[in-house]
């Protein structure tokens, strides 16, 4: 193996230090992770009865402080566990610590105390537990909850994702009661506030999350120095039947990825936004993109900014130098400015691929704003949201007001860990099917998708800390298995069009050739491809090129452990490419039903392949046997298939 030093000094998750290993944790019939500081995986053999619980100390502006943690006492027995460690919550007015005990029994129950306090007065919208429903176990299907006044009633966990928060009738409760299988069910008993629900799928997350303090009381809240907070969650599992319940399976089921059905479905039509650190690209970086064969570029044009009209100008230029088409965000003050855009407009090198309409100051552009845009610029108006899908789901603008809805979408408004943004590419899919369904007939875009806020609210960051719109992991391999989740995800559920990321920059699919401004805490290589470009350059070889079109088509497929592997499976004629992504940090042997010839984008080849992209691709494939395919960790197999 070749001595040359790697571009990247991370490229498996983009973190320096290895991932935490999970602590399974088992209390008769129900086990559970203990990872992180949180509860991950509730499981009733291979049935999923809660996703996480967690606990939160959030900030007046919604920023959540992380905790550092003592190491964790354990004592387990076979009658059960006993776990208990420290949080210590502190970074700006926030100054919060906490005592942490769990404990589980051989009956099924499991219970966690959280007992902390305040040691100055700041301002909060939220200190304590947070618990995810998993959407397999109770998308659409009913619950029983009882509610702080005594009352029980039957309610139901939402179908499409529910625009009201919180959910109607899951509010003010203290006790919930669902299946998670024929034989079992969960009890959840809450302690210490009242408890309501919301549908996380508006934020993107594939959960359901019960949370507290209810939002009909007015936030930021403010704790006062030395004030107390106490609250306990009890896990319980219940037998439904009267007999025996059912034996658990215990057997692990083999990883395994085959085609559902035999339709495929259109790619859409890909871009990536333009670079918002300001800088024209270099003459190969330009090439690079053209590799990419892009649909279009995204730029955001505000015309309450006095140079906006420049700013669409060097748009449409480099546009046209990638030889696609302008994606423009249009930030509209007042209804009258887009006359002046749409004059503007009309002399720019390059096509109108769409217009995502946006009012100054509101969530959703209101219908003065987009009858004046339909009016000036005629075709291919959206309505939509530069926020998340919340806002536009409670400001439903007409259908008869745009020939498209759009939204961002982003894996990381709640919670931050590797495992959390892969298990969230599910809320991609739920999030493009219930926008399509609630404003049918039109199509959805996706725009932009990244993997943080956009946007920072709340005080600056200290220059020498990374801004936090910015993730180590978008030079990662971990990055680039998320992206080929987010295009199966995406792809599969129906959205017209994608626009991920930037094009160039520590938000982009490569480094600027300067370099980051921050090496220290992001260490790319200058001018380096980072792994997700070749997602997007794999899937190029089944569209036209420089715009013209799709030809290529994508293939839905099953995945056996999608908190695993991911995959992606494209399709042109007789050929096919299979793009497989281990997106855990340990060796995985997954069962494919196909062989073909083999490129392996490992942490050494990532690494080598960050300075020349073109050799990967021009390098000769390796012949892919049948039988399974082994995944070193992080890594994404491009397997080509034809016949």
């Amino acid at each position: 193996m070749s001595t040359t030093p790697l571009p990247f000094s991370c490229p498996g998750n983009g973190q320096s230090t290895p991932p935490e290993t999970a602590l399974r944790l088992t209390a008769g019939p129900l086990s559970v992770d203990l990872i992180e500081g949180e509860l991950r995986y509730f499981s009733v053999g291979p049935d999923e009865a809660l996703r996480r619980i967690y606990a939160a100390v959030r900030d007046g502006s919604w920023n959540t402080i992380a905790a550092r943690r003592t190491l964790p006492e354990v004592v387990q027995t076979a009658e059960g566990f006993s776990v208990s460690w420290q949080n210590e919550h502190r970074d700006g007015d926030v100054d919060f610590i906490w005592d942490s005990r769990l404990t589980g029994t051989a009956d099924g129950v499991i219970r966690w105390e959280f007992d902390g306090v305040a040691r100055r007065a700041f301002a909060k919208n939220r200190v304590g537990f947070c618990l995810l429903h998993p959407l397999a176990a109770c998308q659409g299907k009913p619950c029983e909850v009882e509610h702080v006044s005594g009352d029980i009633a039957v309610r139901n966990f939402p179908d499409l994702i529910d625009p009201m928060q919180p959910v109607r009738g899951l509010h003010d409760f203290r006790r919930m009661r669902y299946a998670v299988n024929d034989s079992w069910d969960v009890v959840l008993e809450l302690e210490g506030d009242a408890f309501e629900m919301e549908d996380q799928r508006n934020w993107t997350d594939a959960s359901f999350k019960t949370y507290s303090t209810p939002q009909r009381i007015p936030l930021p809240a403010k704790l006062r120095e030395g004030q107390r907070v106490k609250q306990v969650v009890t896990v319980r599992l219940l037998a439904t039947n009267t007999g025996t319940p059912t034996p658990i399976c215990t057997t692990v089921a083999p990883l395994s990825i085959s085609l559902a059905g035999t339709e495929a479905v259109p790619l859409p039509k890909i871009g990536l936004g333009l670079p918002t650190h300001g800088f024209a690209m270099s003459e190969r970086e330009i090439s690079r993109l053209r590799a990419l064969k892009l649909d279009h570029v995204r730029i955001d044009v505000k015309t309450i900014l006095p140079d906006w009209a420049e700013t669409l100008h060097n748009a449409a230029a480099e546009a046209a130098r990638l030889g696609c088409g302008l994606e423009i965000a249009l930030h509209l003050h007042d209804p009258a400015a887009v006359i002046k855009v749409a004059n503007e407009v009309s002399g720019i090198p390059c096509p109108v691929a769409r217009w995502l309409i946006l009012e100054e100051g509101k969530p959703v552009a209101g219908p003065a704003v987009l009858a004046a845009a339909r009016e000036a610029l005629e075709i291919n108006i959206g309505a939509g949201t530069d926020l998340d899908f919340f806002p536009l789901n409670n400001n439903r603008p007409a259908v008869t007001s745009a020939d498209f809805i759009f939204c961002p979408v982003r894996p990381q408004a709640h919670a931050f860990d590797d495992a959390a943004i892969i298990e969230n590419l599910d809320g991609q899919t739920h999030l493009t099917q219930s926008a399509q369904q609630i404003f049918a007939p039109l199509p959805f875009v996706a725009s932009p998708v990244t993997l943080k806020r956009r946007w920072h609210k709340g005080a600056p960051r200290p220059p020498h800390e990374l801004p936090p719109m910015v993730d180590r992991r978008q030079m990662s391999l971990l990055g680039a298995g998320w992206l080929t989740g987010s295009l199966r995800a995406l792809t599969e559920s129906g959205a017209a069009s994608v626009t991920w990321f930037e094009t160039t920059g520590w938000r982009g699919v490569m480094e600027v050739e300067s370099g980051a401004p921050l090496p220290d805490q992001f260490p790319s290589s200058p001018g380096a491809v980072f792994p997700m470009y070749h997602i997007l350059r794999g899937v190029a070889d089944f569209r036209e090129g420089d715009g013209a079109g799709v030809t290529g088509s994508l293939r839905p497929v099953s995945l056996s452990h999608p908190l695993v592997v991911q995959a992606a499976v494209l399709e042109s004629g007789h050929r096919q490419r299979w793009i497989i992504a281990n997106v855990t940090g340990s060796p995985q042997s997954v069962s494919l039903p196909v062989a073909g010839f083999l490129r392996l984008l490992d942490a050494h080849a990532a690494a080598q392949s960050g300075a020349s992209p073109e050799s990967f691709w021009s390098a000769p494939a390796s012949p892919s046997l049948a039988g399974p395919l082994e995944l070193p960790a992080w890594s994404i197999a491009f397997i080509d298939v034809t016949g």
